[in-house]
């Protein structure tokens, strides 16, 4: 089976031999967008058989999903398990609110009129995460100063030079810092926001549905393959499951509020 494109909006958080080593499982070229973590409206990559498949945030995919009788993506039901006790062996991850040690922060009620860094407008766990927990504690957005870094890397760095108070993060990519980093591996973790579902696999919706399922397939079963659990393993990924539509519901339904 060979597939034109995959397209992927997930590093640079998460390593591009990641998505090269599952392309190539599907017979896919890879390409990447490291702008944001999704298309953002009205840009369509799907459309007009662009791109076959995308690693895109849940947010654009309830997004997209939204646009008119005929969206061009639907779900390919291929979810990565996070390397993390707290996702509970289940595909979802955190926004991490985190901040060095000694600055005195220690609650969420702290963060009033301190600089927090969050990775792209479009990013769950680093924008949406923190505004919908904002409203859920019925604080105005101003509470906090948001800046936009570009990326969980690029804020975790900023928070490290001492040039932002806090940031929230993926949790995913923390966890990969920290376990490199013992600066990072030391930040305090002031809360977790979440779970979330994570980053769904999308596939254009003008695929055919047996292409879609083979992709699917080819894809748990390589979560056994060595070469495989490797490259899921330095990304701070346990492995591969199955998921539905129903899996993202809990996004749709934050955003439809929002």
């Amino acid at each position: 089976m060979i597939l034109v494109r995959l397209i992927s909006y997930m590093s640079p958080g998460f390593p591009r031999s990641l998505f090269e080593r599952l392309g190539e499982v599907v017979g896919a070229e890879v390409e990447f967008d490291e702008s944001h973590s999704g298309p953002i409206a009205p840009a369509d990559p799907f459309g007009g058989n662009s791109f076959d498949l995308g690693w895109i945030c849940s947010t654009s995919y309830v997004e997209m999903r939204s646009r008119g009788e005929d969206p061009s993506i639907r779900l390919a039901g291929v979810a990565w398990v996070p390397d993390d006790p707290g996702s509970n062996g289940r595909p979802v991850y955190f926004g991490d609110v985190i901040t060095r040690k000694g600055t005195g922060i220690s609650s969420f009620a702290d963060l009033g009129g301190r600089t927090i860094g969050c990775n792209d407008g479009v990013s769950l766990s680093g924008n949406y995460a923190l505004q919908l927990a904002l409203r859920d504690r019925g604080l105005p957005k101003d509470f906090v100063r948001q800046v936009f870094t570009g990326g969980h890397h690029s804020s975790i760095d900023l928070l490290l030079a001492g040039e932002i108070d806090v940031a929230v993060v993926d949790s995913i990519v923390r966890i990969g810092r920290a376990r490199l980093d013992p600066q990072v591996a030391d930040f305090h973790i002031i809360e977790r926001l979440g779970p979330w579902p994570v980053q769904p696999l999308v596939a254009r919706s003008t695929l055919d549905p047996e292409q879609i399922a083979e992709v699917r397939r080819l894809l748990l079963e390589a979560a056994d393959d060595p070469a495989i659990r490797a490259e899921l393993k330095a990304a701070s990924l346990a492995g591969l499951v199955e998921v539905g539509p129903d899996h993202y519901d809990i996004v749709h339904e934050a955003l439809s509020h929002y």
